[in-house]
C-alpha cells in the first residue's frame, strides 16, 4: 500500500469515527441556549426508535461498513491509530472541563460520558467483527493485543485525571455524610456521667439541619430511659422523636408537628410570620457556629473583608487581582437554594442582595429524557476557587484538611474568635420553639441550656453558649445583635 493509499484510509476512518456521534451533538448541547433555537424543535419530533437508530444502529452500520470496505495498512499504528483519536480527544475535553470549574458546556462533558463512549464502544466492536476474515489469526491476536495495550494505557490516564478531580470535590449530600442512623442513635456521643433528667414516653420530637444534627440527636439520646432495640424504638415511636428535614423543618414546628427546632436563628421576617399565625417563637441559642470561607492552599490571598465578600458573592469583584491575589478568575462555589449554608451567605454577607448566578454541573444525562438535569456545582478545591460553608461541615468536605480557611476583617475562624464573638462571621446555633410546650419539654429545654446539657454538646463537638442569655420571644437583645450580623 502507498503513502496515498495510507494516508486516503487513515484520513477516511478518523472521519467515519470522528464524525459519526455528531447527530447527537445538538442534543447534547440544546439546553446551553447556543443551540435551543434549532436542537429543540428537532429532538421533540424524535422517537424512541429514533433515539435507538442513532444511539445504537448507526456507530453498528459505521463500524462494520469501515471493517467491510476499507484498504488497510500493514502496520498497527496506521490502521487502528486514527480510529483511536477520536475518542481520546472527546476523553481529553471532558477530563479538561472536570479539572476546571463547571461552564455551560457540562451538558457536553457528561454527554461524553453517557452517550459518545458507549457509541465508541459499539463502533470499535463492529469495526472487530467485521475485520475478523480479512487477517489472519496471528496478526489479529497481535492487532489486538496493541490494541488493548493502547487503550489501557489511555484509560489508566484518564483515569487519574478523573480520581485527581473526584479526590478534591465534595459533594454536599445530606445522607452521604449523615455521621450514624438516626433509629438506632448509633454514633452520638453519651455524657460523661448518667443525666439527672430521664423522659420516656412523651419525649419532645425533634427536628433540624444537618449541622445540628449531632448536638439535638446527643440530647435527645441523654434522655431516652427507653432501652428498645430498633425494631421496638421504629415500632414505639412514630413519627420518630427524631429527624432531620433541614430548613423544612420550620414549616413542622409551626404546624406543632416537633417541639423543638434546631439551626440557625430565624430571621424577624420569619419571626414576624410565626407572630402573625399568632405564634410565640422562643429562641434560644445553645451553640456557636460560624460561616467560613475556604479556597486552596496555593491562593495567596489569607483575608477578605466582609464588604470584599459582599462584592464577590453579588458578582462585582470576579478576579483574585482586585483582593490581593493573583491574575486569575474568581470562582465561588455556591449551595442550593434552601442550604443552611446558603442561607448563611444570604443573611451574614448578602443582606438582602441577589447572588451572582451559581456554577452549575450536570448531575444526570438520560437519551429518552428532555434533556439534562442541572444542579449547583459541588466544590473543587482548585487555585481560583472559593467556597463556603458553616464550621461543622469543613471536616467532613475536607477530612485531611487539604483547604486554607480565610480570615473576615483580619480575624481568622477559631474556636477563640468564636467563642468571644470577634469573628465577624460568627452566629448562633438555636433551639427553637413556637407554641406552648408540654412539661416534658421544658424540663428537656432546662436541661440542655444547663451545665449537664452544655458538656454534652461540648463533647458532641460544639461550643456551648455560655453567654447569659435571657431567650423568650420578648428578649430582643440577642436577636439584635443577630440581625445587626446579617
Amino acid at each position: 500500500m502507498g503513502t496515498g493509499e495510507k494516508l486516503r484510509y487513515m484520513v477516511t476512518a478518523f472521519a467515519v469515527s470522528f464524525l459519526f456521534p455528531l447527530p447527537l451533538l445538538p442534543y447534547l448541547l440544546m439546553d446551553n441556549g447556543l443551540m435551543i433555537g434549532l436542537a429543540r424543535p428537532a429532538f421533540s419530533i424524535l422517537t424512541v426508535p429514533g433515539v435507538l437508530a442513532l444511539c445504537v444502529i448507526l456507530p453498528l452500520v459505521c463500524g462494520w461498513s469501515l471493517a467491510a470496505r476499507a484498504h488497510f495498512p500493514p502496520t498497527f499504528s496506521a490502521k487502528f491509530l486514527p480510529l483511536l483519536l477520536p475518542p481520546c480527544v472527546y476523553l481529553f475535553l471532558m477530563s479538561r472541563h472536570l479539572r476546571v470549574p463547571p461552564t455551560t458546556f457540562a451538558d457536553f462533558a457528561d454527554g461524553v460520558r453517557f452517550l459518545l463512549l458507549p457509541q465508541y464502544g459499539l463502533f470499535f466492536l463492529a469495526f472487530l467483527v467485521g475485520n475478523r476474515k480479512r487477517e489472519t489469526t496471528r496478526e489479529r491476536r497481535s492487532g489486538l493485543a496493541c490494541l488493548l495495550l493502547t487503550a489501557a494505557v489511555c484509560g489508566a490516564v484518564v483515569g487519574l485525571e478523573l480520581y485527581a478531580v473526584l479526590r478534591v470535590t465534595f459533594f454536599d449530600d445530606a445522607q452521604r455524610i449523615r455521621p450514624y442512623c438516626l433509629d438506632d442513635f448509633k454514633g452520638v456521643v453519651l455524657p460523661a456521667a448518667p443525666p439527672s433528667l430521664r423522659l420516656e414516653a412523651n419525649q419532645p420530637r425533634l427536628d433540624g439541619t444537618l449541622s445540628a444534627l449531632p448536638l439535638y440527636a446527643a440530647a435527645s439520646r441523654a434522655v431516652d430511659g427507653e432501652r428498645l432495640t430498633s425494631a421496638e424504638r421504629r415500632e414505639r415511636h412514630k413519627p420518630p422523636v427524631v429527624e432531620c428535614n433541614g430548613m423544612d423543618g420550620w414549616e413542622r414546628l409551626a404546624a406543632g408537628e416537633i417541639a423543638f427546632f434546631f439551626g440557625p436563628p430565624p430571621s424577624q421576617r420569619q419571626l414576624d410570620e410565626w407572630r402573625a399565625q399568632g405564634l410565640t417563637p422562643d429562641v434560644r441559642p445553645v451553640a456557636r457556629e460560624g460561616l467560613v470561607f475556604f479556597v486552596h492552599r496555593d491562593n495567596p490571598v489569607r483575608s477578605l473583608s466582609r464588604e470584599q465578600l459582599r462584592r464577590i458573592a453579588t458578582g462585582e469583584i470576579t478576579n483574585w487581582e482586585e483582593v490581593g491575589g493573583r491574575d486569575e478568575r474568581i470562582f465561588l462555589f455556591q449551595h442550593e437554594n434552601g442550604d443552611e449554608n446558603q442561607r448563611a451567605l444570604e443573611q451574614l454577607i448578602l443582606c438582602g442582595e441577589e447572588a451572582a448566578p451559581p456554577l452549575w454541573e450536570e448531575s444526570r444525562l438520560d437519551p429518552c429524557d428532555s434533556g439534562p438535569v442541572r444542579r449547583v456545582a459541588a466544590y473543587r478545591n482548585r487555585p481560583g476557587a472559593l467556597g463556603f460553608g458553616l464550621r461543622w461541615y469543613l471536616d467532613k468536605w475536607f477530612p485531611d484538611g487539604d483547604f486554607r480557611p480565610l480570615a473576615v476583617d483580619g480575624v481568622p475562624p477559631t474556636d477563640a474568635t468564636l467563642r468571644d464573638g470577634s469573628y465577624p462571621l460568627a452566629l448562633p446555633l438555636c433551639m427553637i420553639s413556637c407554641r406552648p410546650l408540654s412539661d416534658e419539654s421544658r424540663a428537656f429545654r432546662d436541661w440542655l441550656l444547663g451545665p449537664e446539657g452544655r458538656d454534652l454538646i461540648r463533647r458532641a463537638g460544639y461550643l456551648p453558649w455560655d453567654k447569659e442569655y435571657g431567650g423568650g420571644s420578648d428578649d430582643t437583645r440577642e436577636r439584635k445583635n443577630t440581625e445587626d450580623a446579617r
